[in-house]
């Protein structure tokens, strides 16, 4: 299979996958469907699922600084997410949130941007669109960092560029498939069937967002991923 081939649709077990129990978590923290009593043992539960998401997402070929990335976006994601909670139960978190515990930083609003803005500058490829799948994914889900208290057309036009470039390349792709292309010893026919070649894309597009379709169903079914997909369809209405 050739690298363009892959990049053309999502593929079943990405990075969005091996996160899925974390983000998971977020989702149930933000909608309020999440109860916890004991603060330490939530926090070495999401510690392990995460060191299980990065052992998986090893086993997939992502390099660790992708792994790091999309783990990063994670765990900022959750930390605003426990700290909004404003719970008894999480009056510690805030002296120690997870991304001190992890990476060592309190500043995750602010790294979790300059980490995105420079994914975007980045060119085209496979683990490129898996890891801004992460950063959308969080930001679908209401995260908010360093634009917690306003900028929102910035933070509006941020979210607008990720979903571009997740989609340019998408499309790119499947452009640029060399199931597209016709065998050397065939001549390129007098005239085209322009109507019928758009109809045929607008087949491929249907059939594209049928696959996500199905593996966000699939992976409801193996965690209860659900709740995110619902969050997300929420937030984009």
């Amino acid at each position: 299979m050739t690298k363009i081939e892959v990049l053309s649709a999502p593929r079943p077990e990405n990075l969005a996958f091996v996160f899925q129990e974390v983000l998971t978590a977020i989702v149930r923290l933000r909608t309020n469907r999440q109860t916890v009593s004991d603060s330490a043992l939530f926090r070495a539960q999401i510690k392990d699922a995460l060191t299980v998401s990065e052992k998986e997402a090893a086993k997939l070929g992502y390099s660790p600084e992708t792994v790091r990335l999309a783990k990063f976006a994670v765990v900022a994601s959750l930390d605003e997410s426990v700290l909004n909670q404003q719970a008894p139960t999480f009056a510690d978190w805030a002296r120690q949130p997870l991304q001190q515990d992890l990476f060592g930083v309190h500043t995750a609003g602010e790294i979790f941007f300059e980490n995105l803005r420079r994914l975007l500058g980045q060119d085209d490829s496979v683990h490129l669109v898996d890891v801004l799948e992460i950063y959308q994914l969080c930001l679908l889900l209401g995260y908010r960092g360093r634009y917690g208290a306003g900028a929102k057309g910035e933070l509006r036009a941020l979210i607008d560029a990720v979903e571009d470039k997740i989609r340019r390349i998408r499309s790119t792709a499947d452009d640029l498939s060399p199931e597209w292309a016709l065998p050397r010893d065939e001549e390129l026919p007098p005239q085209r069937d322009i109507w019928g070649r758009r109809m045929l894309f607008a087949l491929l597009a249907s059939a594209t967002i049928a696959l996500l379709l199905f593996i966000g169903f699939r992976i409801s079914l193996g965690s209860g991923i659900t709740a995110l997909t619902a969050a997300v369809s929420e937030r984009r209405r």
